[in-house]
């Protein structure tokens, strides 16, 4: 590997530690570890949203899926997921940020106690949040491994550690302070990354005319719009990462850190199209690869994974490689940071509140939970062995298919009960996780092409409205009148009688 880009690599990592030095002397309370103390701006959230959101699984995945099995993945994921942050921002932020107003709001376990006054929803929220970080967590850790195995010349799972090692240290002193200012940082380093990195691709491959020529004639199966995707498969990932995306935690936990309202409706823009600029680096990168490899000009590789760190070491000079890898360091970096501290809020505050059993010095019990969690992602994501892309999917099922119907759907809808967020949320997981660990031992009774997070999701909905609409009648199932106001798109009184400003 060239000292160019292990010099550039190095010089981001001690950037990110000075912003996690920076965040730990700021961190005084749980609060602060958890929302950053209510103190964020819409500009650097909705930067840290888009950027926590893009990826390990999003660059590393969608790069070898489009390399392998053409755009079917950007088709149905990468232009699904705008829309995403569109539906979380319109339709969940407000409401979010009025909930945050009712009290002491840190966690999505928080929000669930307070609209069903349920501990039990808390904690089957909480213990939801810890298995998908685990999952999506796990992406991260094999994206890391890849990609600092390709850097500094060793295996994966010693490239897992190393760079989970560094995430872990910034996180546990700065917890989500640490997180937000360092997902400004990298998710501008990932803008300017996915711009020159497109560029290379095109310019590598002999731009897009040529490009689009060889694919068609020798591979044009991986030049429709849905590659080599069965067709059911892209209504799938359009369901599970528009609809889901709003559920997902990382994005839905960031309006309780929020201390403005009157630019929220700019946040879906600003996140989406970061987002779409980020995505323009996938398709470029995975198309060249497609193109050279059929031209016979790109090296072997052992797995598809590897396909976007083989072009950059391979194809372009060595500060712009250093200098995607970096982006790319910072994508996995962004979304492990997010997961973490909400790993973290779940173990250390929403479970144990769920059964009466508070946790005293949460903050302390918080940068120790991180580093288990740190431990446990790292165990799972090598016992599953699975690809970046489908390991990031079940992840992303996870939280879709046990969360939207309580924390989106409830949000909207004042006929949701208790009953019907438990069962969802409890359906959820056991159909997921039943269903992905079931296909690592050839157990698939889904149709072939059917996304088992969407089938999940679809599952949990019905679930929720159907039993909420048999329990709505038993006592406990009303909302009160202020939280009421808050569902129907109004403003909280606050205690000393103002109202918070509108949208």
């Amino acid at each position: 590997m060239s000292m160019t880009i292990i010099a550039i690599v190095a010089a981001y990592l001690v950037v990110v530690l000075m912003i996690g030095v920076w965040a730990t002397r700021q961190t005084k309370t749980s609060g602060d570890f958890y929302i950053a103390g209510r103190s964020l701006g819409v500009f650097v959230m909705a930067i840290a949203v888009f950027s926590s959101i893009q990826s390990g699984f999003g660059v590393v995945g969608g790069t070898s899926t489009v390399t392998a099995g053409g755009y079917g993945f950007v088709t149905g994921v990468m232009i699904a997921t705008p829309l995403g942050f569109a539906l979380t921002w319109l339709l969940v932020g407000k409401r979010m940020m009025g909930v945050g107003d009712m009290g002491e709001m840190y966690t999505v376990g928080d929000v669930a106690e307070l609209r069903y006054q349920s501990q039990a929803a808390r904690g089957v929220v909480g213990f939801t949040v810890v298995l998908g970080v685990l999952g999506y967590l796990g992406t991260q850790v094999l994206a890391m491994g890849i990609v600092v195995a390709a850097i500094f010349d060793v295996s994966t799972t010693t490239g897992a550690i190393i760079g989970m090692s560094v995430l872990g240290l910034y996180v546990i002193g700065g917890g989500i302070l640490a997180g937000v200012y360092t997902d400004l940082f990298q998710g501008v380093l990932m803008l300017v990354a996915s711009m020159v990195a497109f560029y290379y691709a095109l310019d590598s491959g002999g731009g897009i005319t040529s490009m689009t020529h060889t694919l068609q004639e020798k591979a044009p199966a991986l030049a429709t719009p849905f590659g080599l995707s069965p067709m059911v498969t892209i209504p799938c990932w359009i369901f599970l990462f528009s609809l889901g995306g709003s559920a997902q935690p990382h994005g839905l936990t960031k309006f309780l850190m929020l201390r403005e309202r009157n630019s929220l409706r700019w946040g879906p823009l600003i996140s989406g199209t970061g987002y779409a600029i980020t995505t323009l680096m996938v398709l470029g990168i995975g198309s060249a690869v497609s193109v050279l490899t059929i031209r016979g000009e790109f090296p072997t590789m052992s797995s598809p994974d590897e396909a976007f760190t083989a072009y950059l070491t391979e194809f372009t000079p060595p500060i712009v490689a250093g200098l995607v890898i970096a982006g790319l360091l910072a994508a996995i970096m962004s979304t492990g940071s997010s997961f973490l501290t909400l790993g973290a809020s779940s173990v250390v505050r929403d479970i144990p509140r769920a059964i009466n059993f508070p946790v005293r010095r949460e903050l302390l019990w918080s940068r120790i939970a991180v580093g288990a969690l740190l431990v446990l992602s790292t165990a799972f994501a090598l016992y599953i062995d699975n690809v970046v892309a489908l390991l990031g999917t079940f992840g992303w099922g996870t939280f879709a298919a046990s969360l939207f119907p309580a924390l989106v759907l409830g949000m909207v809808w004042q006929g949701g009960t208790k009953h019907g967020a438990i069962s969802s949320a409890l359906v959820g997981i056991v159909l997921n996780f039943a269903l992905e660990v079931g296909a690592k031992y050839d157990w698939t009774p889904l149709p072939d092409g059917v996304v088992i997070g969407a089938f999940s999701f679809a599952v949990s909905l019905v679930v929720y409205i159907a039993v909420s609409m048999a329990t709505r009648a038993q006592p406990g199932s009303e909302v009160s009148a202020q939280l009421a106001r808050v569902i129907d798109g109004g403003p909280v009184d606050l205690p000393d009688g103002r109202v918070p400003e509108t949208v």
